[in-house]
């Protein structure tokens, strides 16, 4: 009666315990749709790194390394802290349309004057003033108590300057490339402005600062600095610019002479170029300071002979 061992394992068939197939293919497929989910969002936080860092998004796209900026330039302005607006002109000036936009004459002479900071040579010919405030450091007070007064005469060699500077409180304590932070003069000069006239400065632009010295142990003196092709103007020492001054009862009277071969200019009857002329101020006994600059045009700007006026060679 006893039941074969065959008949047992015929009850058994078929009832033996098996792991479903479909439940190791689903753990399988909720693995690989978190993994695509944790790629996505690697992706997109990197595009938006990418994108607020300005980087490129093609290849082979190199970025421009910035522009250093040398530690002395033309005049402080170039980082400048503040740039006050052009005051209305007084009442009692009148100026031109041509003298208006900064166009001014140099008259061609045949007998150079002095260079000893006497007016009396110059005669009655047409004067202009720098009269536009264009540049004003954060120390400024607002005291505005300069006032600049310009001729211009040229023969083949040179550029000749007069300048009757009216200041009452004369400060200069510095020589080279840093007497624009005293009391003293600049002229911005574009050579080439027919040829390639521009926003940017080149290496036919330049900048030649004047300084009265302080009439004790400062000798008048010049400096020169050129544009370069990456919109800079560094030091440009080694000209033969010649400077005279003499104090005034308020202010000074300065005179120059500025070679053509100093400015890479062959000069010529009719030829207009790029030039602002500038007078600094500095107000504040001791210090080197740049407090105020005036123009005699209201656009001028350090970086952009555009905005400077024209000279046109009578």
């Amino acid at each position: 009666m006893g039941m074969q061992r065959d008949d047992w394992d015929k009850l058994w068939d078929g009832l033996d315990p098996q792991q479903p197939g479909s439940g190791r293919c689903g753990c399988w497929l909720a693995s690989a749709l978190l993994l695509l989910v944790l790629v996505a969002a690697c992706l997109a936080s990197a595009y938006l790194v990418w994108q607020r860092l300005g980087l490129p998004l093609q290849p082979g796209i190199l970025l421009s390394p910035p522009t250093a900026i040398p530690a002395i330039t033309a005049e402080s302005e170039s980082s400048s802290s503040s740039t006050a607006e052009s005051p209305a002109l007084a009442p009692t000036v009148t100026l031109s349309a041509a003298q208006a936009a900064g166009d001014i004459v140099a008259h061609q002479i045949t007998s150079a004057p002095l260079v000893d900071g006497n007016l009396d040579e110059w005669g009655e010919g047409p004067a202009y003033e720098s009269q536009f405030r264009v540049y004003t450091a954060e120390q400024w007070d607002g005291t505005d108590d300069v006032r600049a007064t310009w001729r211009l005469a040229w023969d083949n060699d040179n550029l000749y300057i007069a300048a009757q500077v009216e200041d009452d409180v004369h400060v200069q304590t510095q020589t080279g490339n840093t007497i624009f932070r005293g009391d003293g003069l600049s002229l911005q000069i574009d050579s080439q402005r027919e040829a390639d006239l521009g926003p940017i400065l080149s290496p036919d632009d330049f900048q030649i600062n004047l300084s009265p010295g302080n009439f004790a142990g400062i000798a008048p003196s010049a400096y020169r600095f050129r544009g370069n092709n990456d919109g800079t103007m560094p030091d440009a020492p080694g000209h033969s610019i010649a400077v005279a001054a003499q104090q005034a009862e308020q202010g000074y009277i300065l005179e120059a002479v500025i070679p053509w071969a100093d400015i890479a200019l062959t000069p010529s009857a009719g030829l207009v170029i790029g030039l602002a002329l500038n007078v600094n101020d500095n107000d504040t006994p001791g210090t080197a300071v740049q407090e105020l600059m005036k123009s005699h045009v209201a656009t001028r700007a350090f970086r952009d002979p555009t905005s400077w006026g024209t000279l046109t060679l009578n």
